[in-house]
This record gives C-alpha cells, structure tokens and sequence, in this order.
C-alpha cells in the first residue's frame, strides 16, 4: 500500500527485505510526527483512518485527491498540517499551509475556530473587481491596472500585508481570485513562501471546472510553483470522471485517491411532486403552510431546518408567511430580530444577520429554528443542529444535491433530506439540467440512496437498517408489502 512512497533512486535499488525495511521505517517516522502534533494541537480524540491516510500522503509528497462525504472532518486534515510538516522538517516554527476555498463563509468560520490554537490562521478576501484597503487602512494588496483587475484581496484587522509577506500566518485560506493578484503572486514566489510552503490545498475541489469561477481552472499553476510541497484536494461529492479531470487540471503526478462510499445513513431521503408553475401561490403555499404550522405549534422543539427556496420571490413570500402566522411567537424573549426562531439568508442580506444566522446554527442548541435560505447559504458550514434539508426546487446536479443535502445530521443524528419538484423544474431546457437529477426526481419505484450513490461510482449502499426508514420509495415499498 505505502511502496509508492519510495522516491529516491538510492531506494529503487533495494532488495525487497531492505524495501520492507524503509517503508516500516518512514510509517514510524509519520506515526511520531503525527503523535507530537495531535498532542501539540490538544487533539485527544482517535483519526478516523482516511483522515490519517491523507495526512500521511501529503507526509510523504504523494499528489491526493481525497473524496469524503460531509461531515467527515476534512478541515482537520489540513490543520494539522503545519504541525506535522514541522515535526518531519525538523523546524523551529510551524510550517505553512495555503488552502483554496470558494467562500468567504468557510474562511470566517475556520479562522475564527483557530483563535485558540498553536498556529495563526488569516483569510484573504475577493470582492470582485474593485481595488480595496485593509480595515485598519495601512495596507492594500492589488493595484488599479485593468490587465491586473483579478480583484480586491482584504486581510482581518489582526493582519497587516508586512505580516503576511513575513509569514505570520501558518493557515492562509484564499479565493483562487485572490491568489492570481500580482501582489499575492510576488509574495508566493519570495524565498520566505518557497521555503516554508509545505501544502497546497484545494478544498471544495467540485468547483474546479466550475464556469462562475474559471479561476479555480488555473489552480495547476500553484502546484507548479510549490513543486516540493504536499498537494491535496478534498470534496465530498466527486464521480470517477470527475477524479480525472482534477487530477489533470491540478496537474497531479500519479495521483493517489482517496475515496469513501458518500452514503449519509442517517439521513430520511424523500422526493414529493409540487404543484406547477402556472400555480404560484398555490405552489408556495403547499410548501410552506405544513413547515408554518409545524413551527408554530412546536416553536424552539422545532428540528433545525434549512429550506432552500427557489428564488428571492419565493424567499420573500415564505418568510412573510411565516411572520404572519407565528405573530408575536416567533420571538424568543424581546422582539428584536436575533430573536426570531427563523430567518431568511440571500446575498443580498445584512452581513451582521448572516454572520447572526451562522452563528446561530453552529451552535449545538441554536435558538434559531427554521432559515429559508438561496444556496448563498452554501459549502462548508459547520451546523451540527441541522436535521432537515428542504428543496423547494432540485438543484441541477447530484452532485449539487450531495452536498447540500450534507449539512444535515453532521453529528450522526437523525436526519432527513426532502425535496420537491414539479415537471418545469426537471425540464431539459432548464440551464444545466442534468440527466442524472431528472432520473433521480423521477424515480418512483427503486432506492434513491442506491441511486444516488451509484451516481458516484458505488454499488452497495452503508444504510443497513429498516427498509421504512431508508428513503420514500423503500418506504412505500414496505407498505405496499404489508397491504398485500
């Protein structure tokens, strides 16, 4: 399993005993390094053995794309990292780990968890097209030039561009925007970066390929630039075909892969039919008025529900409708909006009310019961409370489903995912529709989660429990047995 770790060309002429011999040696190597770092980081709970097996590739310089369903802790891979590469180079500080990932959200939530941690972590931010300067308005990274118009690149407060090019910070997470500024680019290419980058990671690699993000499509360079580095890149939802593209867009030598079988088996899988388009309000309200009732009557015994809407219209209605009925009862004590048991989340909302919302659903009894959300509500959030995702419309892909349907049970509790649709929604000439979701929708008569798994190139399922609590049609399969 470990052989392909042999580099040298000292070790490719080794008897096969002396082969044995290295290999035990560097696991031991690892086994220590990896030990002293866990301890370092206050970490007392066991790796689960993926993580470990990623962890040890980037270790030993092997190119990894690793596959792990949400939830799974795929963070921790790359937090540790600076630890453990100090620990195998022997340094006298910890190393540093550049990490690409697509959100603002996930850059806030994971600095903002390093606080008390042995490494120093920063963000830096892409806004788009305008040039901005640092909080603290000392410093600014990026330039007016239109040939340079890669966009605005913003530091916390706690972080000035002299500390950043110095290295202060042993986690730096970044748009793939803001790492092709010039600024950034010079900074990557100092003696200080070349010598002290010991990873690049690529989280949420689904989104290389994306056509809204084309930077992610030059991330290889970054490999090219830290050619003596560990590289990685995580996702949970990725198909075989997928692998391979990563692989080659990211320009991986022989790359390893690390792959689990995406089955969430805690979590209900239902598909219902909605009303058509031409029946708006009739078609909202068939969707809201249950999940309003339920609230009302249940109020903070409500399980924590996202529910992803269709579009802003959709959005507005619901939650007004929502107000409507709950009246003075949707307040937890004062009638303020941190109060309210719901809320609604769309990029165009307040930044004090969607820090306010997923600092309420990170939390393990969160006041805030239902958020009707767009997909800004998106990947990477932390919300162990989450026991119901609900698709007002299906996203376009599987693969956009897995991952949004994810955010649900993270803890291993009880979960379910729900989605509706309505023939309008499924139509080949909806942008982007996918094959793959039309069938999924359609569906009436086999396991949705055997079918959604076998979409990523599983043939067996993890659920092995009642038939009746494995997904909708399972479940009126059972019944239809019992009737008869």
């Amino acid at each position: 399993m470990y052989m392909d770790g042999l580099h040298t060309q000292k070790e490719a002429r080794l008897s096969p005993l002396q082969v044995v011999r290295v290999v035990i040696s560097k696991m031991d190597v690892f086994d220590s390094c990896l030990h002293s770092s866990l301890q370092r980081m206050n970490i007392s709970f066991k790796l689960r053995e993926e993580q470990k097996q990623c962890l040890e590739n980037v270790f030993n310089l092997r190119d990894t794309i690793a596959v792990l369903p949400t939830g799974f802790g795929k963070s921790l891979i790359f937090q540790l990292l600076p630890c453990l590469m100090q620990e195998k180079l022997q340094r006298q500080e910890p190393m540093i780990v550049v990490i690409v990932t697509p959100l603002n959200s996930i850059m806030e939530d994971q600095v903002s968890s390093l606080k008390s941690k042995v490494i120093s972590a920063c963000f830096l931010s892409y806004d788009g097209c305008v040039v901005s300067t640092f909080d603290d308005g000392d410093d600014e990274v990026g330039n007016t030039n239109e040939e340079d118009a890669e966009g605005k690149v913003r530091l916390p407060t706690s972080m000035s561009l002299s500390d950043l090019k110095n290295g202060c910070s042993n986690l730096i997470y970044a748009h793939p925007e803001a790492l092709q500024s010039k600024e950034i680019m010079k900074i990557l290419h100092s003696r200080t970066y070349q010598e002290r980058v010991c990873a690049i990671v690529v989280d949420e690699a689904h989104m290389v390929g994306d056509e809204f993000r084309p930077s992610f499509k030059r991330l290889g360079e970054l490999t090219c630039i830290f050619p003596k580095a560990g590289h990685i890149a995580l996702t949970a939802t990725a198909t075989p075909t997928k692998i391979k593209d990563l692989a080659a867009v990211l320009q991986y030598s022989s790359e390893c892969v690390i792959s689990l079988n995406p089955d969430r088996p805690n979590i209900y899988l239902e598909v219902l039919t909605r009303p058509p388009n031409v029946r708006k309000y009739e078609k909202y309200d068939s969707l809201i008025n249950p999940i309003s009732k339920e609230l009302c009557e249940k109020l903070v015994d409500f399980p924590v529900t996202i529910m992803y809407m269709e579009s802003l219209e959709a959005l507005g209605y619901c939650y007004q409708y929502v107000s409507h009925d709950l009246k003075e009862k949707q307040y937890t004590g004062e009638a303020i909006p941190e109060n309210r048991i719901f809320a609604q989340y769309h990029t165009d909302y307040t930044q004090d009310m969607k820090r306010h919302i997923v600092n309420e659903l990170t939390k393990e009894t969160p006041k805030l019961r239902l958020v009707m959300a767009t997909v800004a509500l998106g990947m990477g959030l932390n919300a162990p409370s989450v026991t119901r995702i609900i698709h007002c419309r299906p996203p376009t892909t599987l693969e956009e489903y897995l991952q949004e349907m994810g955010r649900a049970g993270r803890k291993g509790q009880q979960a379910e995912a729900i989605l509706y649709y309505n023939n309008s929604d499924i139509s080949k000439s909806r942008k982007g529709m996918s094959q793959s979701m039309i069938s999924y929708c359609k569906n009436e008569q086999t396991c949705l989660r055997l079918q959604l798994v076998q979409h990523f190139g599983f043939n067996h399922v993890v659920y092995s429990g009642e038939s009746i609590k494995c997904c909708s049609n399972c479940k009126r399969v059972f019944s239809r047995g019992l009737l008869e």
